[in-house]
């Protein structure tokens, strides 16, 4: 079996997620410390959000490949793969996994896409503040105020966990024997 682009690129999204959380010893320490910089665990948490939604839709795309659909481009969605599939005379359990989980609005998954589409929002603007030149400011609010994303290193973290678990469990049963 031929190594596909799609599995290749969702090593890579995960790799990234994993080196973006591992940058983050300094904080954890900090924070033990009593200290705690959160534009920086924001910062780094919204990136592995964008590095496991993208590792989500290239894994949708492999599962297309490694199931012979003719334009695996199609598979936009969980429901997108499921209906496609579907049409080809198949039905794998790991398109059906992925669909239930986009649907489940308690899963991980909702959970990260919800976050993911978090940072395409505009920041809520709060009251003018002063600053220390006692000249007014608009204070920009952050986008977790507003949707409530949790933008913590353990949530993160989960995120990471739940997608490599996922994937790799995936792969198992897409072998070819």
């Amino acid at each position: 079996m031929a190594v596909s682009v799609y599995l290749s690129a969702v090593n890579q999204k995960l790799l990234f997620a994993k080196q973006l959380l591992a940058m983050t010893a300094s904080i954890k320490l900090s924070a033990r410390a009593g200290l705690k910089d959160s534009h920086q665990v924001s910062a780094i948490c919204q990136s592995v959000a964008l590095q496991l939604y993208q590792a989500w839709h290239w894994h949708l795309l492999d599962i297309a490949s490694n199931y012979k659909l003719p334009d695996p481009q199609l598979a936009t969605g969980a429901d997108k793969l499921v209906s496609l599939l579907e049409q080809a005379g198949k039905c794998p359990a790991e398109a059906t996994e992925m669909q239930n989980l986009a649907d489940d609005k308690s899963s991980w998954a909702v959970e990260l896409f919800s976050a993911h589409a978090g940072l395409y929002e505009l920041p809520s603007i709060r009251k003018a503040e002063m600053d220390a030149d006692r000249l007014p400011m608009i204070a920009v609010g952050t986008v977790d105020e507003r949707n409530s994303v949790d933008w913590r290193l353990e949530t993160a973290e989960n995120w990471l966990a739940q997608m490599q678990e996922l994937v790799e469990r995936q792969r198992d049963m897409m072998v070819e024997f």
